[in-house]
């Protein structure tokens, strides 16, 4: 078979490109190589944010030393605290709790809702479930950077010999280091469960036939496991036109989750940072007999509801610093604001019961 026949029979299900000249070919090589580094880049931005960094520090403190004695300060205060109007004031204090519980219970939910939007950005990040040149009704959760193969149209020959080998030594303990049985048992299951479109069209056993690069002994199971494996692992036999084409899709997919994961993380920070400070700054005052309790905890989650939505948009308006004319929410992206704006309505809540545990809480210090 000759490279040129080798090249259309592997490539048949796809469009023929237009012949590239050599220096055409060099520039996507050196396209391509420029591309990992920036593609490495923005997984090391990631991984700091999978590693955590200064939440790992904020939460186990805030958690272990705010939350409990919280809590506990609140519950020395559970007796009715409007004796003078009798069974009015048993209402009036369930009220004051609960106008309390409010804030402090958001306190709490504000920052761990956006740690789990940093999580769920974090496997978006990492993981699809569709690439190009699969079938879309393959949905099979797979890292989003795909393997990649030797480039067919750059030496059909090497490509030829190369496939010859895999499949001459197709030792699937090396790419999935399970026993025998276990092995059968994934690549099996995994195939039936795709209906067999995990295999990439250009690894099926009739098209590697035409190829004639199969052994004479070959087995059909083991080269549907190897083929299954190439298939998780999203490797296709590309085209260099088709690579630099993906490999644009590719950074376009990571900027895009990226810039919305550290957004996330920053807000997320800053609400733990100010929830800590807020929560840090009660505990002294609550502990000394001398303040009343409930009135300095209601003070204090009027003052962190006053401030969390503004926090939660700072990050926005570090961006647009140069913009004195302020923050064209117009052309804010929905998903750089999707945090701020699914809790803000519970913001502005918390707002005006804490302002009611004020005054209740003045009024029963008073009196």
């Amino acid at each position: 078979m000759s490279a040129t026949e080798f090249t259309a029979n592997l490539n048949s299900n796809e469009q023929q490109s237009v012949p590239l000249t050599e220096p055409e070919r060099n520039a996507m090589r050196a396209y391509l190589q420029r591309c990992e580094v920036r593609l490495s880049t923005l997984h090391r931005v990631g991984q700091a944010f999978f590693g955590g960094a200064g939440l790992l520090v904020l939460i186990p403190v805030f958690f272990k030393d705010a939350v409990d004695s919280l809590i506990i300060a609140l519950l020395t205060q559970t007796t009715n605290q409007f004796r003078e109007f009798g069974s009015l004031g048993l209402i009036m204090t369930g009220v004051l709790f609960l106008c309390i519980l409010y804030p402090l219970l958001l306190s709490l939910t504000i920052p761990l809702y956006g740690v789990y939007l940093l999580l769920k950005d974090i496997i978006h990040f990492y993981f699809t479930i569709y690439t190009p040149g699969f079938s879309e009704n393959l949905i099979n959760p797979t890292f989003a950077l795909t393997g990649v193969l030797f480039s067919v149209d750059e030496s059909p020959t090497a490509k030829q010999e190369i496939m010859r080998y895999q499949y001459a030594a197709t030792q699937m303990g090396f790419m999935i280091p399970f026993s025998q049985e276990r092995q059968e048992l994934y690549f099996d299951t995994i195939i039936e469960k795709t209906k067999g479109e995990i295999i990439p069209e250009s690894r099926r056993i009739e098209r590697l036939k035409e190829l004639d690069v199969l052994p004479p002994d070959y087995n059909n199971d083991k080269v549907d496991h190897f083929n299954a494996a190439l298939g998780i692992a999203r490797s296709l036999d590309r085209t260099l036109v088709h690579e630099v084409a993906v490999t644009e899709m590719a950074l376009v997919r990571h900027v895009l989750y990226l810039r919305r994961l550290v957004l996330r993380y920053v807000k997320t920070l800053l609400m733990f940072i100010w929830t800590t400070v807020i929560s840090f700054m009660m505990l002294p005052l609550l502990r000394d007999g001398r303040f009343p309790v409930l009135l300095i905890m209601s003070l204090a989650y009027l003052v962190w509801s006053l401030a969390v939505t503004r926090l939660m948009d700072w990050p926005l308006h570090w961006i647009y610093r140069h913009r004195r004319q302020g923050l064209p929410t117009d052309q804010v992206d929905p998903q750089l604001t999707h945090m701020q704006n699914r809790v803000e309505k519970f913001a502005y809540l918390s707002i005006g019961t804490s302002l009611l545990a004020v005054l209740l809480s003045g009024l029963a210090y008073l009196v």
